[in-house]
């Protein structure tokens, strides 16, 4: 008869557990949907504001921006021929510039917290949007050992780059100021 007991209590223990599951099932069910109301681009913008990876905007620049941007000028203005591993060193960084370009727009919050006009801040947002869109042009030209769409990207990016630079009056990683750059 103790046995019979034993198996009746494990009976009646699942048959409450399950009971239980199936009214959190249906409490969930008539729970009110609630969603906020945020447009695409805000939502973008919080996924990016996740990632930040760099402590500062000035720190993003000099150990990962500048050093990728040092790396394919140098490479580029090289006359050595651009063999396939050359190549694919050039598309490897131009990805990781793509990455830091992403990584920019979650600094656009820093430049509201410091009070920067909204026509600052959207110069920022293009000139961030206008890196990551020559970066990814500057990989495709490498996959595709296209030299000259590259050169031109790099020349492009300098562009974008002393723009920005020059706006936001920021000096350089060498500690210079920086200079328009002649198209």
């Amino acid at each position: 008869m103790a046995g019979f007991n034993n198996n009746r209590k494990k009976l009646m223990l699942g048959l409450s557990l399950s009971l239980s599951m199936i009214s959190l099932g249906f409490m969930y069910a008539k729970w009110p949907q609630r969603k906020a109301a945020v447009s695409p681009e805000q939502q973008f913008l919080l996924r990016v504001n996740a990632q930040k990876r760099f402590p500062s905007m000035p720190l993003l620049m000099r150990s990962g921006m500048q050093q990728e941007y040092d790396f394919l000028s140098a490479t580029l203005s090289n006359s050595v021929s651009l063999d396939e591993r050359k190549m694919n060193a050039l598309s490897t960084s131009a990805g990781r510039m793509d990455n830091l370009a992403r990584e920019l727009f979650s600094y656009e919050r820093d430049l509201r917290a410091a009070n920067k006009p909204r026509e600052d801040v959207q110069f920022f947002r293009e000139h961030a949007f206008t890196l990551g869109q020559l970066s990814q042009d500057m990989q495709e030209a490498a996959l595709r050992q296209d030299t000259a769409h590259m050169n031109a990207a790099v020349k492009q990016m300098a562009q974008a780059c002393s723009e920005c630079h020059l706006r936001f009056q920021v000096k350089l990683a060498d500690g210079s100021k920086a200079k328009p750059v002649q198209r």
